[in-house]
């Protein structure tokens, strides 16, 4: 791959509406500090707080129809001092995403590091039809979680190398993939290690009251709505894509440039690869057939031999995963030639390890600042104040799902981190909503529609530069390879995917349809 990734391309501000709106974004969002020292200064504020508003109480029907009492508790104290002290180390080891994320990691960063990732996606663009290419690069680029972030910059550049190649503009081809891997990108078929982060997350907030208490909280509580969002997407996401945005750039004048889509073409060894990692996958799916289908089968409740709502399969999802990536990644990486002995697997996996190294810091913070909120009780008498003021407002329903998808939408704005917002998120809204007689699995994904559709046209997104550079390097007129036009291509994206994903949850909800294994939307 070229240097286009590194490069960022400096386009003369206008004084359009439009482009003072993205700079006051950008001026905004630069102002917030880093996601440790963000978490840092909210558990500060929740010392402040706990002794501003302590003793302040609240009463909430909790299981039985029992009444249950609740107050601000103050750590402003010789008390709670200690507390801070000597449970520091326990908030931080015992902070539910942590273990997840880090297995998770471990095994997609032997995958990703291999080349498996990249060598499948650039295999299965390269072998489509031209006119399935757009509805293609949609459904692997949605997908594209798998690898975290890095989807944002080999499936939009090896999309333009493509587009280009078949003499189409390549700025569509980019638009397509970037709209895909960052609008798209909480819809996935597999769990990824975003699904792992956020259902923990979202663990942390179901015990504050009690009627969420018993609620599910695994990593697959939204896949039945997350899988078939793909499909939806893509839809939505081809449509706009031919109807809208190709038109738009169907007069924009494009440089002579080699149309290198042999570089993206997949090498004799990375073929062999795949076909090892084809081979072992199946070898792995079968085992867990095995496994999973008999009535009796080890994965299976051992005493209602059901899947649903409980099993070792919905408890163990997080290894069965690392596994199958293990697995794959590691075949992958024998048929390439880069996995030659027993050491080389443990490199791969340390490089997946360093890849959660900048989380593992934020969550040192998070962790402190997520149980001193809840110690304090201050998530739950927000909770309770919240659910009583929406329901004297009769502000419930399909109302209150869109505002916190708006909600979420509007922050993402200013804070690109999916995991920093719901870190602050969720133990509000997830018991506010639960008091109201929602499940978190309801609340979970009305965030995440809103926090993924905007991702695109966000200046803060750190891939915006990517795309710029990839511009630049097929656009005639370089000066015009800007942020307003990276954002003309994106925004039919965002809003038709906001809109697209709100109405498709809405059939969810009055259809009343299970979001995922065991989770339901009314409580």
């Amino acid at each position: 791959m070229s240097n286009l990734e590194r490069r960022t391309i400096v386009n003369p501000q206008t004084s359009s509406t439009f482009q003072k709106a993205l700079d006051f974004i950008e001026f905004v969002g630069n102002k917030f500090p880093s996601p440790f020292m963000l978490f840092a200064l909210l558990a500060l504020f929740v010392l402040l707080i706990s002794q501003v508003f302590e003793g302040t109480a609240v009463s909430y029907v909790g299981k039985g129809g029992k009444m249950v009492d609740v107050k601000v508790l103050s750590l402003f104290n010789a008390e709670g001092f200690r507390y801070m002290l000597t449970d520091m180390v326990k908030n931080f080891v015992n902070f539910p995403p942590l273990g997840l994320v880090v297995v998770m990691m471990l095994a997609m960063g032997l995958a990703e590091s291999t080349g498996f990732v990249s060598a499948l996606v650039r295999k299965i663009m390269m072998g489509v039809p031209p006119w399935a290419i757009t509805a293609t690069i949609f459904f692997i680029g949605i997908n594209g979680n798998l690898a975290s972030d890095a989807s944002m910059v080999f499936v939009p550049a090896a999309a333009a190398a493509v587009y280009a190649g078949m003499g189409r503009n390549p700025i569509l081809g980019m638009s397509i993939a970037f709209a895909a891997t960052a609008a798209g990108f909480s819809a996935n078929l597999i769990p990824a290690g975003t699904d792992a982060l956020i259902a923990g997350i979202t663990q942390t907030a179901i015990g504050n009251v009690a009627a969420t208490a018993a609620s599910p909280s695994h990593l697959l509580i939204n896949y039945y709505f997350m899988s078939s969002s793909v499909i939806i997407l893509t839809i939505v996401g081809t449509i706009v894509a031919e109807k809208v945005v190709a038109p738009r750039l169907a007069h924009m004048e494009l440089k002579d440039v080699d149309l290198s889509v042999n570089e993206h073409k997949l090498t004799a060894e990375e073929n062999k690869g795949l076909k090892y990692a084809g081979w072992a996958a199946l070898v792995y799916l079968a085992i867990l057939a095995m496994l999973l289908i008999p009535d009796y089968g080890v994965l299976r409740d051992p005493k209602t031999h059901t899947i649903l709502p409980k099993s070792a399969f919905l408890d163990g999802i997080i290894p069965i995963l690392f596994f199958f990536f293990l697995f794959v990644g590691t075949a992958f990486g024998i048929g390439k030639g880069v996995i030659k002995k027993e050491k080389d697997i443990t490199n791969y996996l340390g490089k997946g390890l360093a890849g959660a190294i900048s989380f593992i810091v934020t969550a040192f913070a998070a962790a402190q600042f997520i149980a001193w909120f809840n110690k304090t009780n201050l998530a739950t008498v927000i909770a309770v104040k919240g659910a009583n003021l929406l329901q004297s407002l009769d502000f419930t329903g399909v109302s209150l799902v869109i505002a916190l998808i708006l909600l979420s939408a509007f922050v993402d704005l200013f804070v690109i981190s999916g995991s920093a917002k719901w870190l602050i998120l969720a133990p509000i809204f997830v018991p506010m909503f639960g008091l109201l007689g929602y499940e978190p699995a309801l609340t979970q994904v009305a965030y995440r529609i809103g926090e993924s559709s905007v991702n695109s046209v966000t200046p803060l997104n750190y891939y915006v530069p990517v795309m710029l550079g990839i511009m630049s390097r097929y656009m005639k007129f370089e000066d015009k390879a800007g942020m307003g036009t990276l954002m003309a291509t994106q925004i039919p994206y965002a809003l038709a995917f906001l809109v697209a994903w709100t109405l498709w949850l809405l059939v969810f909800m009055f259809l009343n349809l299970p979001l995922g294994p065991g989770a339901k939307i009314f409580l």
